[in-house]
């Protein structure tokens, strides 16, 4: 509970902060300026010192220099600033933002535009600067608005635009309430707020892993049971042939076969099977621990996805129409059709403890069943006596998604790693009483697995059955 209060505390700070308008730079310049004008009037400031009266000059130079050139700076912004929200009032400006492409995109770095028509005014070698504010406070890497966008057949602009990149880095659905707008002065010291409403929904995909090759085959109660939508070729020309009867279509002989054998035959006409085998493929997201939506638990739920897709992408190349069932509500999103969202349904998942995978697997229509090492033993037990031995069972191993913070790799001696999303997780994990748990699950369920051919503990599909 201790790090979800924190995780709360940084996020909600981090969000006031971008609205508070003031930057850090701005009080740490006013200390600065204070302590060394203290310090030198507290070691030189005697009346009838020379060397005093031309420093005390020479400060006051600077320090209205600087106050000079801080007025005009938070002018030329405080102007821009109220001019904007002029203009928001009289509705001649709007927001436009796309990330991804409009839809979805790879968890990671996505790319981020953000564009504002009318007339938008910068301040005076300053910049204007957008983030986008998600759902629980979350808010995106900035976006310098530095491009101008002209107006067809004229030499003034119609809008600014910038472009970059933001770090999405959980697999699952962002929702977007507002888009921060801010008016920074040319020295850096000052950033004016204004946010927009602004609704916009977005799904990051798990990350592709490496090609794997599973073989899986629909269960034998479920063929030629269910239509699809486009019919396989199950015969079809230059495939089979049968002897010429009448009524033959003469435009179907094969007259190289009636050369050398002066048998008459013919083509047997394309036929295409509106119904085909379909793989159904359980995933369980079912947790035994009592999760509390921590960083730890996201991690793995992002992890476990990731695995997910892989082993889904992996049985989708077998040639079958692949079908997820779900143990939990998947949430609709608009524009998302109805077909081929399987991609989205593993992303949109959850932990729950609702189902067990027990109740969910269905037995008798089962071609592959995947599990995560969250699941509790008996569970897992309990599948295994059920399960055909036909049928592969994964389980995916968790307790090694987070790596060691002593795992190091030879060329991190000579070059500096690039820093991960999860590096602040990596010491709290290792000595964490959840991994201890994990990982004594985990062993109960390797001892179980023994027991049973074509199941598998891993964290790599580098198998072939």
């Amino acid at each position: 509970m201790k790090s979800i209060s924190l995780s709360s505390v940084i996020k909600s700070s981090s969000y006031w902060a971008k609205l508070a308008g003031v930057r850090w730079q701005l009080l740490i310049a006013i200390a600065v300026i204070w302590g060394v004008s203290y310090w030198l009037r507290s070691e030189y400031g005697q009346d009838d010192s020379n060397l005093w009266l031309v420093m005390n000059q020479f400060i006051r130079l600077v320090i209205w220099t600087m106050i000079g050139l801080f007025s005009i700076s938070l002018i030329t912004a405080l102007v821009t600033w109220l001019y904007f929200f002029n203009c928001l009032k009289n509705r001649t400006v709007g927001v436009q933002a796309k990330f991804g492409d409009g839809q979805k995109a790879e968890a990671g770095w996505v790319p981020l535009t953000v564009m504002i028509v009318g007339p938008v005014l910068r301040p005076l070698l300053g910049t204007i600067q957008a983030r986008l504010v998600f759902t629980d406070k979350r808010i995106s890497d900035r976006v310098i608005l530095d491009s101008n966008i002209p107006k067809p057949r004229h030499w003034w602009r119609q809008a600014i635009r910038g472009t970059g990149q933001t770090l999405l880095h959980d697999r699952g659905i962002y929702d977007v309430e507002k888009v921060l707008i801010s008016f920074c002065d040319m020295l850096g010291l000052v950033s004016l707020p204004c946010t927009i409403p602004y609704t916009q929904q977005l799904f990051t995909l798990p990350r592709p892993q490496a090609d794997q090759k599973v073989n899986a085959q629909p269960h034998s109660t479920e063929e030629q049971k269910h239509r699809i939508d486009i019919p396989k070729r199950v015969e079809g020309e230059y495939v089979n042939y049968k002897e010429f009867e009448s009524g033959d279509n003469i435009q179907r002989i094969v007259w190289k076969i009636y050369a050398k054998s002066g048998q008459l035959v013919v083509r047997i006409p394309e036929i295409k099977d509106p119904y085909a085998s379909h793989l159904y493929f359980y995933v369980s997201y079912f947790d035994g621990f009592d999760l509390q939506g921590g960083a730890f638990e996201t991690e793995l739920l992002n992890v476990y996805k990731d695995q997910v897709r892989s082993l889904f992408e992996a049985i989708s190349r077998n040639g079958y129409d692949v079908r997820l069932p779900h143990d939990q509500e998947v949430p609709k999103l608009s524009g998302l059709s109805e077909k081929k969202s399987e991609l989205f349904q593993i992303t949109a998942a959850s932990w729950q403890n609702r189902q067990s995978p027990t109740s969910f697997v269905n037995y008798s229509k089962a071609a592959f069943v995947c599990l995560s090492s969250l699941t509790p033993i008996e569970e897992v037990e309990t599948i295994l006596k059920n399960l055909p031995l036909s049928v592969p069972l994964v389980v995916v191993k968790l307790s090694e998604a987070i790596p060691s913070p002593f795992q190091i790799k030879v060329k991190d001696i000579f070059f500096k790693p690039e820093k991960q999303p999860t590096d602040n997780l990596r010491q709290p994990w290792m000595f964490s009483s959840f991994r201890r748990t994990l990982k004594e699950n985990e062993k109960a369920i390797a001892d179980a697995l023994k027991q049973r051919g074509n199941s598998w503990l891993t964290n790599d599909f580098e198998f072939e059955r």
